[in-house]
């Protein structure tokens, strides 16, 4: 039996309905971090509250933006890193372009040989945390232009962007289109144009927004170091998860960043003003991505029941010895209706057998007059069926030979016809045209003289 591949129905409200119901559980969260924050400290919220609302989101807008696009980009917190030492130690649009290069030269393995991204850029990300380390010497570098920067705008930034992000993937041609990268069951796939655009769209995208986080923080900090970025991945992870992104690609919600990082910022500045320790942040932030990790794993469970993305292997059930007869016709075995006799049984009494045909003979009856009798021994002077000739006598009758015509005058009459044989009636002759008689004349060979 071969199996066929069924259409995978287009369904976006179907697709996001999980995600949308966990968007609401988040939002009480976030409202829940956010009166704790209040009743803790007041005056928080201001610069400290918007520059790590704002640091913590671009972070994590980046990581969802390759997250949706199937190619997992870990190096921003590298990436952010390196933007922020070139932003101090020389300007901002060079560290845009230092991140834009690396995110390109990250995307190609995965763009045209399909290598996973996660692989590509955790190693790229070490090499570029390295370089970093090894030309700032381990020491901070102080930003020439600080000054009181304000950190609203970048807030309402990021959450457009990401709120805008949402709804544009929640088109499904676009989501269709730019997560060709999604992992699916098999070899590593080949390369496509949608592959191409999503890993380029996804890598370096990603790389771009980190590079707008490490600026952030740099004026955060008023400096920059290989130490400020150290812990931004997993922030930013953690928010990720938590907002239901799925690691796998593709599936996401709206809301779903922009509650997870209310939740992450706002717990960490709360941690930070209740004196915990560090590694008790961490730790909270590290449950919150193990929870993030299992909803999310629970949303890929209800979209896998609910709107499947990969095509699913129907059989087709085995096909019938017979076609079913027609509506209105019985059954191949179904017995003969009320009145009919089986099939094979004989008439009933009273019905005639069928009469033959008109000018047939009725079944039985004997040859007309001069017909030969059913069984009849042969004629005489006819041999026997299957006997052969005698030696020397052709097969069949002898030929008869055409009479000679004269060679002037008239036509001469043909000869007497072969007799039958005794016992056979002579043929009747074939109708023509009659000889017509010679016209008068001198006798051929005479003279008019004599």
């Amino acid at each position: 039996m071969t199996a066929v591949t069924a259409a995978v129905p287009v369904r976006p409200v179907r697709e996001l309905l999980p995600h949308l119901i966990w968007e609401a559980v988040l939002l009480l969260g976030a409202v829940a971090v956010t009166i704790g924050l209040a009743a803790e400290n007041s005056h928080v919220f201001g610069r400290p509250a918007w520059s790590n609302l704002a640091m913590t989101g671009f972070a994590a807008l980046a990581l969802a933006l390759s997250l949706r696009t199937g190619t997992p980009n870990l190096a921003i917190a590298s990436i952010a890193g390196l933007t922020g030492w070139i932003y101090a130690d020389q300007n901002m649009v060079l560290g845009v372009l230092a991140a834009l290069g690396i995110g390109i030269v990250l995307a190609l393995p995965t763009a045209l040989l399909g290598v996973p991204a996660w692989a590509v850029t955790l190693a790229g990300g070490v090499v570029v945390q390295m370089i970093v380390a090894g030309a700032s010497d381990g020491n901070l570098i102080p930003l020439r232009d600080a000054g009181d920067t304000a950190f609203g705008p970048w807030v309402a930034a990021f959450v457009v962007l990401s709120i805008g992000g949402g709804v544009l993937f929640a088109v499904p041609a676009v989501r269709q289109f730019l997560s060709a990268n999604r992992p699916a069951a098999g070899e590593a796939g080949a390369f496509t144009v949608p592959r191409l655009v999503g890993a380029l769209v996804g890598v370096v995208g990603s790389s771009l927004l980190a590079a707008v986080a490490g600026i952030v923080q740099t004026q955060a900090m008023a400096s920059a170091g290989p130490v400020y970025s150290t812990n931004l991945l997993i922030y930013a992870l953690a928010a990720v998860l938590l907002g239901g992104v799925s690691p796998f690609g593709r599936r996401a919600g709206i809301l779903g960043v922009v509650l997870g990082v209310v939740i992450v910022s706002f717990t960490q500045l709360w941690m930070n003003l209740s004196a915990a320790q560090s590694w008790q942040a961490l730790l909270t932030i590290g449950l919150y991505a193990l929870v993030g990790a299992v909803v999310v794993g629970v949303l890929e469970l209800l979209g896998r029941l609910f709107s499947p993305l990969v095509p699913m292997a129907v059989v087709p059930p085995a096909p019938a010895p017979f076609a079913p007869p027609p509506p209105g016709y019985p059954a191949v075995s179904a017995p003969p209706s009320p009145g009919y006799p089986p099939v094979g049984a004989p008439p009933p009494p009273g019905y005639p057998a069928a009469p033959p045909p008109a000018g047939y003979p009725p079944v039985g009856a004997p040859p007309p007059p001069g017909y030969p009798a059913v069984g009849a021994p042969q004629a005489a002077g006819y041999p026997a069926v299957g006997v052969p000739p005698p030696a020397g006598q052709p097969v069949g009758p002898p030929p008869v030979p055409a009479p000679a015509q004269p060679a002037s005058g008239p036509p001469s009459v043909p000869g007497p016809a072969v007799p039958p044989a005794p016992g056979l009636a002579a043929p009747p002759a074939p109708p023509g045209p009659s000889v017509p008689p010679a016209p008068p004349g001198p006798v051929p060979g005479s003279s008019p003289e004599s």
